[in-house]
């Protein structure tokens, strides 16, 4: 069977469409919680203020917290969920590996508000980490060149701004002008705005696949 850059087609389990759907309902409803999230936060600020401080104040801000919370569990079950039907369609492992660690830990920011101090900032570190090798990685689907292009500019968005805080510290030039909402934000919504693509992309993969394998006389 032909390899198509770490993944194996396989026609007769296809779940690609289902977890593409799974992957676009996850990253799009996070996105529209956290902006409601902000909207009932009264002072919050994009610049100042980082995502998880949506609900990380002692006491917590209602119902900014509760939205948080709730949508970054769901949006880590659904994106395991879209992983685990990947892994069945025959994609990368490498890709759905990476994704399964920042889904799990997606979760676990949810469950670990900011206030609970370290447990947070070990979950959130490595959603974002695995987040951008994910989309990193994603080329291993097998994706077509614009798709591929997306993901690199994405992926190493995310990357730049992770590794200059994590060599330069918060008082590097990038997190500086940012502000440290606005750096968060530059290493989130890359990843974020990458899956939403990639989920409507995977609900065609199989049929394009079919058609690819077709035309090169595969069948």
């Amino acid at each position: 069977m032909k390899i198509q850059r770490g993944s194996l087609f396989r026609p007769e389990k296809d779940h690609y469409s289902i977890a593409g759907i799974l992957l676009l309902i996850g990253a799009f409803q996070f996105f529209m919680a956290v902006n409601l999230a902000e909207t009932q936060f009264p002072g919050y600020s994009t610049t100042m203020n980082t995502l998880s401080h949506l609900a990380g104040t002692v006491p917590p801000v209602e119902p900014s917290a509760t939205i948080f919370n709730i949508s970054a569990i769901l949006m880590g079950i659904l994106s395991l969920a879209s992983v685990y039907l990947i892994l069945k369609s025959g994609g990368c492992r490498l890709f759905s590996a990476c994704l399964a660690i920042a889904s799990t830990c997606a979760i676990g920011v949810g469950l670990f508000p900011s206030y609970t101090g370290n447990y947070h900032i070990f979950f959130a570190s490595l959603t974002f980490i695995f987040g951008s090798l994910a989309v990193l990685f994603s080329y291993r689907l097998g994706l077509n060149i614009p798709m591929v292009i997306v993901s690199l500019v994405a992926g190493f968005t995310s990357l730049i701004i992770i590794i200059s805080g994590l060599v330069w510290g918060l008082g590097n030039p990038i997190i500086t002008f940012l502000g440290p909402g606005g750096a968060e934000r530059f290493v989130a919504y890359p990843v974020l705005l990458y899956l939403l693509a990639l989920g409507g992309y995977l609900t065609s993969r199989g049929k394009d696949w079919v058609k690819i394998r077709f035309t090169q006389g595969y069948f």
